[in-house]
């Protein structure tokens, strides 16, 4: 599947359903034939949508259909982190706040008409911001305290940013599902590519209907924008102007279910999957050749490795999951490899940063475990977790992952059993996983977890916790070395976190109405408020 990286350097992990095993494989196109995939031994209840009891064996009888995956996703309208600065649009004052996370020194730099949807380029102290009511976007450049700006026009409407991670390219957008549904004029057609350079500048281009996403490739040469219709793919030396950028289709055009699209790092192919549909079709992007691989149940979740040398399909109702090795699994099925799990209900799966492992769960059954997948020599460790899983989440270096969990109102466990501890149903919390042994440390809280971040080095996580009935103001750390948890008091509610390299600090931002940041010192867990920023504010210690 398509993730949105969350803050900092966390990944959390859309789903159908419907029985049968893992069947033959046809493919068409560039790909020709090959013979049959491995079939997937029968779940031990077969479509019956039920995870399996706590003692190892199979719940009885029949249960609805479950429901897709689920996913958590990024918002633009929080402020964001550069290598040493924070950067908050104030929309009110047509003005964006840039703190120093070192100094705590603030500056207000102007921006256009309600800035609002703000972005940074990754490892840099460099912004750009949206001005929804000017129909442009500033750009923000800051070095030794000074900030310089520039403007470039923008379609209108454009609410959602992608920034390709050498800072030289931009895209906006109009996602309509972070507008909530919200009706607009104009096309959904329609995007903004900014060349950030020496002389900042903007064009608009034509997709395909309803982008939703945006891939750069890995040498910076080109961006993939993701449709309902397909790939739209903008290659930038060719766009001398406006355009109707070249649309690659995943499917005929009649298909409605919802599309899943990965895009290899090189640019050179595209993987999808359609919620509900049994196949996993692969496009050259250059040839547009296209390549069907059926696998004769639900793909509930479709991963690409981080090198793009393998895919990853999970199956919930035939409780399996097949490694499709790239590019050589696409025509030869005798390669790829198929993992049975019938004790297990995963539907999702999260790969690791290293591409070594897969952390493979389901969101959508009251299911209080995941499974380990080692990818090499496909042996499988079970993790019991003791509550059902909302999200995963894995550090850079791929040791420890951290698990947010549902909070169920029921006093009976996933099996229709009792509740080994009514408090533990009923309480919200996330577990720390060490993917190396498979010990989990179920940490209960107080109010739901929010934002999460990694800090770039592996070593600390920090989370917030957030309900104002019962004035819940809190952030925590977490040491992934040993998983003792601190807590950090916030001043205001908060809303977003994420980590700042340069200055090791967290920056975490509050709802206040003169405005409030904490930065946090992740190793000393020194703590240092800036309030009233966008009044030219004042430092709290």
């Amino acid at each position: 599947m398509t993730t949105t990286p969350l803050v900092a350097a966390l990944v959390l992990v859309l789903a159908g359903c419907s029985a049968g095993a893992v069947g033959d494989s046809a493919t068409k196109g560039a790909g020709g034939s090959g013979p049959s995939s491995p079939t997937a031994a029968p779940p031990t209840n077969p479509g019956s949508g039920q995870g399996p009891a706590l003692d190892g064996g199979a719940a009885d009888g029949p249960a609805p259909p479950l429901p897709p995956e689920t996913e958590e996703r990024k918002s633009f309208e929080t402020p964001q982190a550069g290598a040493r600065y924070v950067y908050v649009a104030n929309p009110k004052r047509d003005t964006v706040a840039v703190i120093d996370s070192t100094s705590l020194a603030i500056r207000l730099a102007p921006a256009g008409d309600t800035p609002t949807y703000l972005a940074t380029v990754p490892g840099k102290d460099v912004a750009v911001v949206l001005n929804a009511g000017s129909q442009d976007a500033t750009i923000l450049r800051t070095e030794d305290g000074v900030t310089r700006t520039s403007s470039v026009p923008v379609i209108p409407g454009a609410n959602a940013l992608a920034v390709a991670p050498d800072g030289v390219h931009a895209i906006a957008f109009y996602d309509s599902r972070a507008a909530g549904g919200t009706a607009r004029s104009g096309s959904f057609q329609d995007v903004s590519l900014l060349t950030l350079g020496m002389e900042d500048r903007s064009v608009s281009l034509s997709v395909g209907f309803r982008p939703s996403e945006v891939v750069f490739s890995s040498d910076g040469a080109a961006a993939f924008v993701i449709t309902d219709d397909g790939v739209s793919v903008l290659r930038f030396a060719d766009i001398k102007g406006p355009a109707v950028a070249p649309l690659v289709r995943i499917d005929d055009g009649t298909a409605t279910a919802a599309l899943d699209v990965s895009v290899s790092p090189d640019g050179h192919f595209a993987l999808a999957r359609r919620e509900g549909g049994t196949q996993v079709q692969i496009v050259d992007l250059a040839s547009r050749a296209s390549t069907t691989i059926e696998l004769g149940s639900p793909v509930t979740d479709l991963d690409l490795a981080p090198a793009a040398d393998y895919a990853l399909a999970v199956l919930r109702d035939a409780h399996a999951v097949v490694q499709i090795p790239l590019p050589g699994g696409v025509s030869d099925a005798a390669v790829r490899r198929t993992v049975n799990l019938p004790l297990e209900t995963v539907g999702s799966a999260t790969i690791t940063p290293d591409g070594k492992a897969a952390i493979l769960y389901t969101t959508a059954a009251a299911v209080d475990r995941l499974v380990i997948l080692d990818l090499a020599s496909q042996a499988t460790r079970p993790v019991r977790l003791r509550k059902t899983v909302r999200a995963v989440a894995v550090a850079p270096d791929s040791h420890t992952a951290l698990v947010v969990h549902t909070r169920d109102p029921l006093t009976t466990a996933p099996d229709g059993g009792a509740s080994e501890d009514p408090l533990i149903a009923r309480s919200y919390g996330y577990s720390v996983v060490d993917l190396g042994t498979g010990f989990a440390k179920l940490q209960l809280t107080s109010a739901p977890v929010g934002d999460l971040a990694v800090t770039p080095d592996s070593t600390r996580a920090f989370l917030l916790l957030r309900d104002d009935s019962a004035s819940i103001r809190l952030a925590q750390r977490i040491h992934l070395g040993s998983f003792i948890v601190d807590d950090f008091p916030l001043g205001s509610p908060p809303l977003s976190l994420a980590a700042l390299a340069d200055s090791q600090r967290v920056f975490v931002s509050q709802q206040h109405p003169e405005g409030r940041i904490s930065f946090i010192q992740w190793d000393t867990g020194a703590i240092e408020s800036v309030t009233g920023f966008e009044l030219n504010g004042r430092i709290v210690p």
